[in-house]
């Protein structure tokens, strides 16, 4: 029965590494994300089952012929352009010279799975080969091709949650545009009812300067000629004074005159009252004394008769 494995001091510098170069994973491109993982996977791939050949190394070396050739009957089309373990990773894992790309995720998952697969079943052929070496071989490529696919759908599982991600802040970005266009189109909006009020107010200005300017005119013209008017009306007023002030002096006059007439005709009646008084009085002197003598005559005359 074949114990638990434990992951070799080179498969752990190797998780290591590649946690180091997690963060710098996700913040680069799709397309260098792609070339890393397939990269990263296939370095997996091979040391892992380089280390299970090493720490298996009391096995026989036709056990390790049989897993080589195993591994290049399932991946003999996979070709890695390196430069060297020690630096970053390579930006491209290229599959017959064409450049990986979502898809071959997948169809190295695929391909793993098969590995797996037929790592399980190779360790029943193999009890007459040296069974436990061959089978604990076999085991360590199966676990190899696991964690291929393993890492194939973490790879995918980050692609499609970067991509989700993008969609999100796209469609987010999507809203924000277009709301500032809404606001855009609305502030326009605004400015061109604002532009066409101030034309409009301008032109009713302009058309009230004209009209202020006119009837300016106007009440200049009006208030020269009420100026002219006012002056010649105090000169009217200046005359009416003096008219009204000479006819107060030729009223006081006048009334002197006649009180001085009034009195002077008073005492006019009262001398042609005694005048009248005295002529009367003379007429009835007059009078009785023709009547006397009348009478004196008249009497001289029945003498005369009676004497005859």
């Amino acid at each position: 029965m074949i114990g638990p494995l434990h992951p070799s001091p080179l498969y752990i510098n190797i998780k290591s590494f590649i946690e180091q170069r997690a963060s710098q994973f996700f913040e680069s491109s799709t397309d260098h994300k792609l070339s890393v993982i397939f990269n990263m996977m296939f370095r997996i791939f091979v040391i892992a089952a380089c280390c299970v050949v090493l720490s298996s190394g009391g096995v026989a070396k036709s056990a390790a012929n049989i897993v080589v050739s195993e591994q290049q009957a399932e991946g003999s089309h996979y070709e890695e352009l390196t430069s060297g373990y020690g630096g970053d990773f390579d930006a491209k894992s290229y599959d017959g010279g064409r450049q990986y790309a979502g898809a071959e995720l997948t169809s190295l998952a695929q391909s793993s799975a098969v590995q797996a697969k037929n790592a399980v079943q190779s360790q029943g052929t193999a009890g007459s080969q040296a069974a436990f070496g061959i089978q604990s071989t076999l085991a360590s490529a199966a676990l190899g091709a696991a964690q291929t696919a393993q890492a194939a759908l973490v790879g995918k599982q980050a692609i499609v949650a970067s991509i989700r991600r993008q969609l999100t802040e796209a469609e987010s970005q999507l809203q924000a545009e277009i709301a500032q266009l809404e606001q855009t189109q609305q502030a326009a909006g605004y400015a061109a009812q604002a532009a066409q009020q101030a034309q409009s107010q301008t032109a009713a200005l302009s058309a009230a300067i004209a009209s202020a300017q006119g009837g300016e005119q106007i009440a200049v013209k009006a208030a020269t000629e009420a100026g002219s008017v006012a002056a010649s009306q105090q000169a009217m007023v200046n005359e009416a004074k003096q008219r009204l002030a000479a006819l107060h002096h030729q009223l006081e006059s006048a009334v002197f005159e006649l009180q001085e007439t009034e009195s002077a005709a008073y005492r006019a009646a009262e001398s042609a009252q005694v005048a009248q008084s005295n002529a009367a009085a003379a007429g009835a002197a007059v009078a009785a004394s023709s009547a006397k003598a009348q009478a004196s005559a008249s009497a001289g005359a029945g003498d005369y008769h009676h004497h005859h």
